[in-house]
């Protein structure tokens, strides 16, 4: 049934694309219709929750409220399962009457939680709900920021802290993420991300670790993920790499995958519409380390500013 339902949001949308002839009255295609109703919504949203927030002295501000987000139809065929489909949203409303730094995200798709620089999610969420945060960043200079938010996700209530700091040694940039999230109910959750990304002369390299401790998990969480990373033409990216997890499953059972992948995106439709495609070998040890294949096949429509 999922199957079903994919393919046909799928064929919808390729639909609205082809129809790109005009009518008589010169109305826009369905898809620009569609995209262009969903962002003047947002937008309006944003200028609404923003007004909350201004006094009347601020009503000549010319910091306006704004909203971006997405939407993501997946489709995650493999061996062992060809109807896995998956829908993914993210909105982030920009509120400068509250303060410039200020933003509200609704998501049902985490995703910071990857912890990974061109993580591919290639695993269907099991996260039920939506995510609801106020998100505050502080931007010191080119080379460090903090970013508090608090929220609510995983049916409980998050508070979440992060410091990023980059600096450039030679021809290799460099990250350092630490980061501390309390769930009431899962409680401490530390993590560090580290990141180096080597310039090449038409590409660059990326190499990025992570180390994350759930306190409701006996074991940590580790990630690794090796990518290169190579424009193709003027509205393409091509990124092939290999990832490596060591986590633990629902029962606490600890699990190791090696997970491999090339991942094409392409602008299928004006600056808004992408289309992604992504096979990959997996390596898993719940499956005794058997070769699993598979795709990841997405549709990504962006709006707003």
């Amino acid at each position: 049934m999922k199957i079903i339902i994919a393919c046909s949001c799928l064929i919808i949308s390729f639909m609205a694309l082809s129809e790109e002839v005009p009518s008589v009255k010169n109305e826009l295609p369905r898809a620009d219709v569609l995209q262009s109703q969903v962002n003047t919504m947002m937008q309006g949203t944003a200028s609404w929750l923003d007004a909350i927030g201004s006094n009347d002295s601020d009503d000549n501000s010319n910091d306006r409220a704004s909203a971006k987000g997405y939407l993501q139809l997946s489709w995650l065929p493999r061996t062992a399962d060809l109807d896995d489909v998956d829908v993914n949203f993210k909105v982030s409303l920009h509120l400068p009457q509250w303060n410039e730094r200020f933003a509200l995200v609704i998501d049902n798709d985490d995703e910071e939680e990857h912890l990974l620089d061109y993580e591919s999610n290639h695993i269907q969420d099991n996260q039920d709900g939506v995510n609801v945060a106020f998100q505050y960043i502080k931007q010191f200079n080119q080379k460090w920021q903090v970013k508090n938010r608090v929220g609510f996700s995983r049916s409980q209530v998050y508070l979440r802290s992060e410091v990023q700091f980059n600096w450039r040694v030679q021809q290799v940039d460099l990250s350092l993420q630490p980061r501390l999230d309390y769930f009431l109910q899962d409680g401490w959750e530390p993590s560090i991300k580290t990141v180096a990304a080597y310039q090449l002369e038409k590409s660059y390299l990326s190499l990025s670790a992570s180390w994350q401790k759930i306190q409701t998990e006996s074991n940590t969480r580790r990630k690794i993920g090796f990518y290169h990373i190579k424009s193709t033409g003027k509205n393409q990216l091509l990124v092939s790499g290999v990832q490596y997890n060591k986590s633990n499953d629902a029962d606490d059972i600890p699990n190791e995958s090696y997970f491999i992948s090339i991942r094409y995106r392409n602008l299928i439709y004006k600056s808004w519409m992408y289309f992604e495609v992504e096979p990959f070998v997996e390596f898993n040890q719940a499956n005794n380390f058997r070769t699993e294949v598979g795709g990841v096949f997405r549709l990504i429509s962006y709006y707003g500013r």
